[in-house]
């Protein structure tokens, strides 16, 4: 896949723009605060309908003065031609796929995939549980519809069921409608902790490998689906899962709300046996998020039989000129990339690149 076109108005700082891109690589050349970096945003909500930044909301994307964006792109995709327009203003978010409104964001979801990088990624090794959560689940959607309707799915009865332990919390109900609540919340959540299992073991080997190719060492990367209850080697998980609901009644009556469960569950990564999170280095870090990144866009690549847009923001930053020349040649060569930084390096001064140069919201091809 790659995208041919994008246009838009009043996105961010970008008060409009009308570009064509190359199928390979495309540099977006501009100091900080320029607006290169709400382009690649601009391209990541074109494929999956929100921004790459995590805290993003649609509100905080409408340009200064502005009250409503509009963007639209076209893509060329094994299946054909497509065109997405999304429109926001402060009432209504709109979405259209080839002139159809779409009635759910979901439909826009893997038809374009895309891998974001950026300085942002840190944080997939050093933060919390809730961003490595958030990382599979994105990425898992992207190429199974089935774990997206599992997700949709999951989140719904956990909303239920948050309710209902607050109303008992504050006495307005009691524990007797909890346990069918319980069984549908095993069901489902068992269907996420499978396929996020599933997938991290086809990560643990492929992100490894990205690893020692980025970094030029031979420390081992390690990947580990660490479960929000107690598990005893053997016991099937849905029982751990009940159980842990069952006898932690009371733990979520006091709080209100429900503490086990995928929702609550995290990704374990290391280096050399050792928690990255606790004992890596920012570089290590950098790197390992790097290697998860690009694992995760090959496992797309082969899910989905299509290849997905690569999106680089100022990756080379902190990068010395020896892992950034290792990271590009990890790179599919045929995935589609486009790369925002302040200054052309050794790589981007290569041929091959259409550059573009953004300066205070305007964009000019080089």
């Amino acid at each position: 896949m790659f995208i041919k076109t994008v246009k838009g108005s009043n996105f961010r700082n970008l008060s409009a723009f009308d570009l064509e891109f190359a199928p390979g690589k495309n540099l977006f050349l501009g100091i900080n605060g320029s607006g290169k970096t709400n382009l690649l945003e601009a391209i990541h909500y074109l494929c999956i309908g929100r921004s790459m930044r995590s805290v993003a909301e649609d509100e905080q994307m409408i340009g200064f003065t502005r009250e409503w964006f509009r963007l639209e792109g076209q893509a060329q995709t094994t299946e054909g031609d497509i065109n997405v327009e999304a429109a926001y203003n402060k009432e209504e978010k709109r979405l259209k796929i080839n002139g159809e409104l779409q009635q759910k964001l979901s439909e826009l979801i893997g038809r374009m995939p895309v891998i974001s990088l950026s300085q942002e990624d840190d944080d997939l090794c050093k933060a919390g549980p809730g961003v490595r959560r958030r990382f599979m689940d994105l990425a898992i959607s992207q190429f199974s519809k089935t774990y997206l309707a599992d997700l949709q799915d999951y989140n719904r009865i956990l909303k239920q069921r948050n309710h209902l332990l607050y109303a008992i919390k504050e006495g307005r109900s009691n524990a007797g409608s909890l346990e069918a609540w319980n069984q549908q919340l095993v069901e489902c959540g068992m269907k996420l902790v499978r396929k996020r299992m599933e997938v991290i073991d086809d990560l643990k080997e492929m992100a490894g490998s990205r690893y020692v190719g980025v970094s030029g060492g031979r420390e081992r990367l390690g990947l580990r689906y660490h479960l929000s209850y107690k598990y005893e080697p053997g016991q099937p998980i849905e029982e751990a899962f009940a159980k842990a609901l069952a006898t932690g009644f009371e733990f979520e009556r006091r709080r209100g709300i429900t503490m086990f469960g995928p929702h609550r569950d995290d990704m374990e990564i290391s280096l050399a046996g050792m928690r990255i999170r606790q004992f890596g280095s920012q570089g290590q870090q950098r790197t390992a998020a790097i290697a998860l990144k690009l694992a995760v866009a090959e496992i797309m690549a082969a899910q989905l039989k299509e290849k997905p847009v690569i999106l680089l923001d100022e990756i080379f930053a902190e990068l010395d000129s020896q892992r950034a020349g290792l990271l590009i040649r990890q790179l599919d060569p045929e995935c589609q990339v486009f790369i925002a930084s302040a200054h052309e390096n050794d790589i981007t001064r290569q041929d091959g690149f259409k550059k573009f140069r953004v300066e205070d919201g305007r964009i000019v091809q080089e």
